[in-house]
């Protein structure tokens, strides 16, 4: 059997050994300060394991790899291994698996805690399908269909998702989240909440296995991973029989592989995948249910057709809500209420200490700092500091040094200042060449020695072969922070070389954030150099992308170094651009610590009236923002996406833009404080008299709410469209709103979608609708409690006289609805455009419906994307759709069609002038029929959209232009390089490619 562990010889660079290993389960603890585990198979390990966030248990022992290790125990049958094999996972996630080590370097019973006593829920976003994810180079994923639901991380039953409309769980989840943020807390909980055998959901497996990924490469063995990490040599449990426990019940096996990003290896080759990638993929276990988890830097590679793909759920960690920081620091300091009050209010009082506690991992830290000092830090790289004099405050004393080091006097003053530079020129070159393993012999040993007691390095002893092989790593966090310090150390000259090859590219500047971060910490000259750098060599108008993460690290840059002196190129317009587009609460913080400095110069705050756009996500206190914008003039576009807004935030941030003339845009999106309290906020639109569009999703607005925004928006002739989508709390009280709707004279264009409406509201929704003279387009998207129910709120649609284009995307509809729909849709001589897309029930009973379609006589535009149509159901639509003289333009993109079947039926729809077949998983056999048999014989076809099948191309050698010299036909990908925009095309006249 093939050894995960084996120790490679040193590098030809550095001489070091890349990080190896496997965690094993048992052994026994011996030593002080710095415990020695010896595990079973005779591998000794000295840890001194970094902080890694809170309910992290206390590293298991890792085994050794011999080649000439004797063969395990076999068992009298797999159903016996198999119990086996649960009884032993038990024992290791309820014993050693379930503590939490709060203090590395001090003995595991002097400062530990078991994993229920100090766990907190973590607030987690889950999706079915991956989540579009926005990369640091700008890069877009896959867009999920699904809205992500928010849940804590024990609602196992909402976190396993099954597919829509099926009782077939999805089995593969990926889990992503920055550092520290408890992705890895969150699987030992799994495992640990599992073995107690409390929770029903997690009942359903029969074996659950958590494998640490940082000690495979991509040619791992699943099974051979399972045993050297979990189940060591004296469990008696061979390969080949876990193998047939595991394939004899897949679908009661739950795998958690826990840190893809830390994997040995970094470059992947498919061809070298083992069973564990191969899982991933489906190739192998495909039945097994697998959690991986991620940092965000490798979820694009993670999400790669070679490795997870749909079906899939996607969840995102985002850490602590306010509730959940008290709760944990209250855990904490259970037996001192004092202390936990106390650090309460400190954070309460403090942006940035809130900030800090969002993350599980910064908490911990914040607690235990606050245990020793009472007091916490501004900066993140005072925050670490400070965890630094805290890591070293219990230095060795003479007696427990290394023999070399005691025969001369040390030369370190202040060691948690000067211990971090003299193993950060190590740490420097290890960042350089990807290197996160080193050897005892490059480090000065008495700095060496300093840095193991603290818990900044940790030293592992590997044997092999009758020989021992040490393994140098620093905690994760550390290596940068150390690296900071030496870089800190050099001359100006010496500082700006050392510093260049680790901004080579882009790519290597986000990796290496937190380094350049902690370089500018409290030091004016170092962030000065950084950023001006980074806007030498990367602030260019093209990539776009390039200069936005030129802008936010540059701004973080100044932040972390506190300097009242902002460098001329961050008042540039370049770094005072026309869009301002922050994503967290660390790039608000560092924005307005910029402004507010920006301000007190007359000056540099007169450059503001050059930012007309602004986007604030996930950010706690937008408010601060609001001193600043009243000197962008030029303001047009504000949206807020999951910011609170109570305590008068946004009526703070409208007064001071009351007296901007130039916004025309104003989205909320997921903002906590608007609903039932309009009566504050909703008079100060109206100051906004060149408002256009107004839309305010998800803010649980109230039926009084609706009387409030109404009032306001009556006096602004300028705003034509309003939205108010995902507010389910307007739901069976429009009898109470609706007559308000009527007020707003000027509005063309209203959205309701997902408010789960019910056949009352509607009746009162279309008669206010009627009497709005002006509105043109309503969206009623996902009104799914309309359902089988279109015979009693259809008859309703026609008192909406002036309607043009109605929205019923995602709302389940049957075909029996389908008949009344077509009759009231027959009465609107007005209505030209009805979206049914997304009405995936549609699919397969065109039969039964198509036939009602010729009654929507005045319809020019219909949408029936994603409705699961099949190429039987061609043959019905085409035959309706050519009884149809007024529509013109059909879109039945993202079904799956294929075949001359199907083909022969498009002529029928002679008065079509464009046709939608996007993302139809066309091959090229199909474009010969398409072309041959139906394109040619459509002679007022103009326009043919089939992007998104990537297997179409080299269209010429059909003769389509011969064959219809007029028609426009556009090819290539449906995805964009803007992650806010999925169709970027060039559009070119005859035929268009775009790659």
């Amino acid at each position: 059997m093939q050894q995960e562990a084996q120790v490679p010889a040193p590098s030809v660079a550095t001489g070091s050994p890349q990080p190896t290993g496997t965690i094993g389960n048992s052994g026994t603890i011996s030593g002080s300060n710095n415990p020695n585990i010896v595990g079973s198979s005779g591998v000794n390990i000295n840890y001194n394991f970094p902080l890694e966030g809170p309910g992290l248990p206390a590293s298991r022992p890792q085994l050794s790899q011999r080649p000439d290790q004797e063969p395990r125990l076999g068992a009298s049958s797999y159903q016996d291994v198999g119990n086996k094999t649960r009884d032993i996972l038990k024992e290791v996630y309820t014993t050693t698996g379930s503590y939490v080590r709060l203090l590395p370097r001090c003995r595991v019973g002097n400062d530990q805690m078991h994993i229920e006593s100090i766990y907190t829920k973590v607030r987690l976003e889950t999706r079915e399908g991956v989540a579009v994810v926005c990369t640091p180079t700008g890069k877009t994923a896959t867009k999920s269909s699904q809205r992500g639901e928010t849940v804590n991380s024990i609602e196992y039953d909402k976190i396993f998702r099954f597919r829509k409309g099926t009782k077939e769980l999805i089995k593969r989840l990926i889990f992503v989240g920055e550092g520290g943020v408890g992705k890895s807390t969150i699987f030992d909980k799994i495992v640990n909440d599992w073995a107690e055998g409390e929770d029903e959901f997690l009942k359903r497996f029969d074996l659950v296995f958590l494998l640490k990924m940082c000690a495979l490469r991509q040619e791992s063995d699943l099974v051979e991973s399972m045993l050297n990490q979990l189940l060591d040599e004296d469990s008696g449990i061979e390969k080949d029989a876990l193998e047939k426990v595991i394939q004899a019940k897949p679908n009661e096996v739950l795998i958690l592989l826990d840190g893809f990003d830390e994997m040995m290896t970094k470059t992947l080759d498919e061809a070298s995948f083992g069973s564990i990638l191969k899982a991933l993929n489906r190739k192998k276990y495909r039945h097994c249910c697998i959690c991986v988890s991620t940092c965000p830097s490798r979820l694009e590679t993670l999400m790669s057709t070679s490795l997870v793909q749909n079906p899939c759920t996607h969840v995102e960690v985002l850490g602590f809500k306010e509730e959940d920081v008290n709760e944990y620091i209250q855990k904490f300091f259970k037996e001192d209420s004092d202390s936990s009050n106390a650090l309460i209010k400190s954070i309460e009082m403090s942006k940035t200490q809130q900030d800090f506690a969002k993350i599980p991992m910064l908490l911990l830290l914040m607690c235990l700092l606050w245990r020793e000092h009472k007091q916490l830090p501004e900066t993140t790289s005072r925050l670490f500091n400070k965890a630094a004099d805290h890591m070293f405050s219990t230095k060795d004393n003479d007696k427990e040094r290394p023999p070399d080091a005691k025969k001369r006097k040390p030369n370190i003053s202040n060691v948690s200042k000067t211990v971090p530079i003299e193993i950060g020129q190590i740490a420097l070159r290890g960042l350089m060449t990807d290197q996160f393993s080193f050897q005892e012999g490059e480090f000065e040993p008495e700095a060496l020695h300093l840095a193991l007691k603290a818990g900044i390095l940790t030293k592992q002893s590997v044997v092999k072969n009758l020989k021992s092989h040490n393994s140098i790593q620093f905690m994760h966090t550390m290596q940068k922070y150390c690296a900071a310090k030496y870089l800190q150390s050099l001359e100006k000259g010496e500082f700006q070389r050392s510093l260049e090859p680790l901004c080579t590219t882009i790519d290597r500047v986000v990796s290496n954030d937190d380094l350049l971060r902690f370089c500018c910490g409290d030091n004016e000259r170092c962030m000065t150099g950084i950023v001006n750098l980074l806007d030498h060599k990367f602030n260019q108008p093209q990539p776009r992308y390039q200069s936005d993460v030129v802008q936010v690290i540059s701004r973080n840059c100044f932040f972390e170094s506190q300097s009242s002196k902002v460098p001329r190129c961050l008042t540039s317009d370049s770094h005072i651009p026309s869009t301002i587009d922050v994503r967290n609460n660390n790039d608000l913080r560092s924005l307005v610590y910029l402004l507010e400095i920006i301000c007190k110069s007359d000056s540099s705050k007169a450059q503001l009236t050059c930012v007309k756009d602004i986007n604030v996500s996930r950010a706690s206190s937008v408010s601060d923002l609001a001193f600043a914008l009243r000197y962008m003039e030029n303001l047009s576009s504000l949206e807020l996406d999951i910011c609170p807004l109570g305590n008068s935030a946004f009526v703070k941030i409208l007064s001071e833009l009351k007296c901007n003339q130039q916004l025309t845009y104003l989205k909320l999106c997921r903002c906590d404080g608007l609903g039932g309290r309009a009566v504050e906020w909703a008079p100060h639109i109206k100051h906004f008299t060149s408002l256009k569009e107004l839309q305010i999703w998800e803010c649980k607005l109230q039926a009084a709410d609706i009387e409030h925004i109404t009032s306001s928006v009556s006096d602004m002739p300028s705003l034509t469209h309003l939205a108010l989508p995902f507010n389910d709390t307007l739901s069976e009280t429009a009898s109470s709103w609706s007559t308000e709707l009527p007020k707003m004279t000027h509005i063309n264009e209203l959205g309701l979608s997902y408010c789960n409406f019910t056949p009352t509201d509607i009746e009162h929704i279309a008669s206010a609708v009627g009497d709005m003279p002006t509105l043109t387009d309503l969206e009623l998207d996902e009104a799914k409690t309309l359902s089988e129910l279109a015979e009693s709120w259809a008859k309703e649609l026609p008192k909406m006289t002036h309607l043009k284009k109605l929205n019923l995307e995602n709302s389940n509809l049957l075909p029996t609805d389908m008949k009344y729909i077509a009759t009231a849709v027959g009465d609107m001589p007005s209505l030209t455009f009805l979206n049914l897309s997304f009405d995936d029930t549609l699919g397969s009973w065109a039969h039964l419906w198509a036939k009602e379609l010729p009654k929507m006589k005045h319809l020019n535009k219909l949408h029936l994307r994603c409705c699961c149509l099949s190429p039987t159901d061609m043959t019905h639509i085409a035959t309706a759709v050519g009884d149809m003289p007024s529509l013109t333009d059909l879109n039945i993109s993202e079904n799956t069609f294929g075949g001359l079947l199907w083909a022969n039926e498009l002529p029928k729809m002679k008065h079509l002038n464009k046709l939608h077949l996007r993302s139809c998983s066309l091959s090229r056999t199909d474009m010969k029929h398409i072309i041959i048999s139906a394109v040619g014989d459509m002679p007022r076809l103009t326009d043919l959209d089939l992007r998104g099948n990537p297997r179409l191309d080299g269209l010429d050698e059909f003769g389509l232009q011969s064959r219809s010299p007029s028609l426009t036909v556009r090819m290539g990908s449906w995805y964009g390089t803007n992650c806010n925009e999925l169709s970027h095309f060039k559009e070119v006249t005859r035929v268009e490619s775009s790659h």
